[in-house]
């Protein structure tokens, strides 16, 4: 969940419908992002686009868009259809995501999935395809060595050789290349881990209630083990997905209940603080102190990953 979606309806001024509004433009901006980064990405590869790529597309889509399913239907058709809606879109997520980690090896998922591209020159993007054909010409790797071999009519002149071992082509990392490192046995039980834990919390909340503590406590022990079993030998895009992670268990503190028993009350008093001893700061605080309950209700569930 990007800032551009709470921070958004303040600017309407009202809370009845600007928190729907702002959503549907932070979400149509950001489909509309990745369907330009799509046309960029074909217009660079060929072949067909996978089914592990398409899953992807698919939850990247319901990432941007699904806080405004949610109140949308809320505001339609009631609470009881907004947690119909919650439910089957959570089991979604859950399947597809657990297809991307055991059939495609994906490993661990970002989020989103499909990651916004960095923009690159086109001169820049032709010389790293140039050099990544010319290389795949002259060499070959053995498949269970992984070494690389130059190929004997790629070979330069006796006098000119340098007779050491070949070093794979070392290119930037392709923006929205799959995060597919494969992961162990603990690993993988540790992103499945994740991945059910919206399903965990939804089913504990049901049979114990939205205000109580054990559905917050099983999702921060599901997170906190997840984390900690995750540690070990990852890859550089698996790592920052890691760290994304850890950053977000801060966000517990405003989730029900603890949000409502502690949070809430410290947080209000040192906006209403700053608001009346620091000068212009009420403009902005005054409305937030306002909203926080609105936002919190909204965007900090406990079942969003």
């Amino acid at each position: 969940m990007g800032v551009g979606g709470p921070l958004g309806a303040v600017a309407p001024g009202r809370i009845n419908n600007s928190n729907i509004v702002s959503e549907l433009v932070f979400s149509l901006s950001n489909i509309l992002v990745l369907y330009n980064d799509r046309i960029i990405h074909k217009a660079s590869h060929l072949g067909d686009v996978t089914f592990g790529e398409q899953l992807k597309i698919w939850l990247t889509v319901l990432e941007y868009s699904e806080v405004f399913i949610e109140i949308s239907s809320r505001k339609l058709w009631g609470e009881r259809s907004r947690w119909v809606i919650v439910v089957c879109l959570q089991i979604f997520k859950c399947i597809a995501r657990l297809l991307l980690v055991f059939q495609h090896k994906v490993g661990i998922i970002q989020n989103p999935p499909v990651t916004p591209l960095k923009r690159q020159s086109a001169s820049d993007v032709q010389l790293q395809d140039e050099r990544r054909v010319q290389w795949q010409s002259a060499t070959f790797t053995l498949k269970k060595s992984g070494r690389v071999i130059r190929r004997v009519e790629m070979a330069p002149p006796i006098q000119g050789r340098l007779w050491k071992p070949l070093l794979k082509l070392n290119l930037p990392e392709e923006e929205g290349a799959p995060n597919n490192q494969a992961l162990s046995t603990l690993h993988t039980f540790s992103e499945t881990l994740y991945v059910v834990k919206p399903l965990l919390h939804l089913g504990s909340m049901y049979y114990c209630g939205q205000k109580d503590w054990k559905p917050w406590l099983l999702s921060l022990a599901a997170d906190l083990t997840s984390i900690q079993l995750h540690r070990g030998n990852l890859s550089q895009r698996q790592r920052l997905e890691l760290s994304r992670r850890t950053i977000a268990l801060l966000l517990y503190l405003l989730r029900s209940p603890f949000f409502d028993k502690y949070t809430k009350r410290h947080l209000l008093r040192l906006l209403n603080t700053l608001s009346k001893h620091v000068p212009l700061m009420g403009l902005v605080l005054t409305p937030l102190a306002q909203y926080l309950p609105m936002w919190q209700d909204t965007y900090f569930y406990m079942w969003s990953t």
